[in-house]
């Protein structure tokens, strides 16, 4: 009876300390993915769930801006599988970009950089964008 109280407190003993290495290891790894997490919470809109906001994205060639979006109340995703990014324009059509492209989500129009950026696309101007408003913003 003594031997089964004292080998009964030795495995709570050991249970505990499994319990506690679970918690540190846990702990661990929760607190390296913690810049990650907040990262994306940040780009999404929110930890759960993911919120509309607005975008600038620029479409860029040969280092030259071909496209520029100015968009409110939308949700830019990233494809999986892919370096493009998918929305919807002011308009309600799908856009698909794919390759040298910046994604800008702003908390608000409000903000100095949404003033900066002007609606372009390059199919139906006969000058760049750098000729039409002055200095290229892409390369801030």
């Amino acid at each position: 009876m003594v031997c089964w109280g004292v080998n009964k407190m030795a495995g709570n003993k050991t249970a505990r300390s499994r319990t506690l290495q679970a918690i540190v290891v846990a702990t661990c790894i929760g607190l390296s993915g913690c810049a990650k997490t907040c990262n994306q919470a940040e780009r999404d809109g929110g930890l759960f769930t993911s919120s509309t906001a607005p975008y600038i994205v620029l479409k860029e060639s040969g280092g030259r801006i071909m496209d520029v979006y100015k968009l409110e109340n939308v949700m830019v995703q990233s494809e999986e599988n892919s370096d493009g990014w998918l929305f919807q324009d002011q308009y309600g059509n799908p856009v698909n970009i794919a390759g040298d492209a910046k994604v800008i989500r702003l908390k608000s129009t409000k903000s100095d950089l949404w003033n900066k950026y002007h609606e372009y696309h390059m199919e139906f101007e006969t000058k760049t964008y750098n000729e039409l408003y002055g200095q290229d913003n892409s390369h801030k």
